[in-house]
């Protein structure tokens, strides 16, 4: 890639509390030549020279070759979903606990300026678009990890059914489900009992939730089958289901929805550091935490 020359610094005040490493990270970059942008909401609030800041509304202006996020993994998802309509690599600096999508750890910053010189490799990952029909509402997400589809009453299981390409592949008393990406599937998928995969591949998985059965198992789909999911909650009193994206705010619909999952156009770029690889970041966050 060519030079660097600007960057979006995603400040985080419930991780960054006193804004040092957004600081940090801006000075490192401005010393290197490179435009330093952060939201105007915080221009108050860091006073530091050089600057740069931006409303959302001028966001697609900047064309910024990089947004570092500052947080965990649930800042990556917010950050991953903006940047990736706009094709921007992120680089995740983790401030928060596991951190899987996150290139650098907080004690790793000062890598920072040689990136900022010799430039950096990108990681492609899949994501999913996600449409919901329910009556004349329609609804649409795009996720990175994992969408759910539960009960809408945390005592109450729901009732499900999963189509593949118009077949049925899932038919399931649950808590519910989880639809996820292969870089999902070491998320929620992963502490339902579902499978890690290698998040080079592109794949569907399927993870049911606390299923009321013996046989019913976790299932891996092509990346190009068309998966549609229609359920309702076993209860007399609320019949919807819930929908959460990404571990968003969940969406309550109707039993007569219809939610359609397929692989999206776009793709989330991850910025590379040091040729870090996944079983080896996943040895050292699962096991050796």
């Amino acid at each position: 890639m060519g030079k660097i020359k600007n960057i979006i610094i995603s400040a985080n005040p419930e991780r960054d509390t006193n804004f040092s490493y957004t600081k940090k990270i801006a000075k490192m970059a401005l010393d290197a030549g490179i435009n330093a942008y952060i939201n105007a909401k915080f221009r108050n609030i860091i006073l530091s020279e050089g600057i740069s800041y931006y409303t959302d509304s001028e966001l697609s202006e900047i064309n910024a070759d990089m947004v570092i996020v500052l947080g965990g993994d649930g800042s990556m998802l917010d950050a991953c979903e903006k940047a990736a309509p706009a094709n921007i690599p992120v680089l995740g600096v983790n401030l928060g606990n596991l951190g899987f999508l996150t290139a650098l750890e907080k004690g790793d910053i000062d890598l920072l300026p040689k990136i900022f010189e010799n430039g950096f490799d990108i990681e492609e990952r899949m994501m999913l678009s996600v449409y919901i029909y329910d009556g004349a509402v329609t609804r649409r997400f795009r996720v990175l990890n994992e969408l759910t589809i539960t009960s809408s009453v945390c005592t109450k299981i729901a009732i499900l059914e999963l189509k593949c390409d118009d077949s049925v592949a899932l038919s399931c008393h649950a808590d519910g489900v989880i639809i996820a990406t292969p870089t999902g599937s070491t998320a929620y998928s992963l502490s339902a009992g579902g499978p890690i995969i290698d998040p080079s591949l592109e794949a569907i998985c399927v993870t049911p939730i606390c299923p009321h059965s013996l046989t019913t198992r976790p299932l891996v789909f092509s990346a190009r089958a068309t998966l549609t999911a229609s359920g309702r909650t076993n209860s007399s009193k609320e019949k919807g289901i819930l929908i959460t994206p990404d571990g968003k705010d969940g969406v309550l619909v109707s039993e007569n929805a219809v939610i359609t999952i397929t692989k999206s156009k776009l793709k989330t770029k991850l910025v590379k550091v040091d040729k870090n690889r996944f079983f080896d970041i996943l040895s050292n966050k699962m096991y050796n935490k």
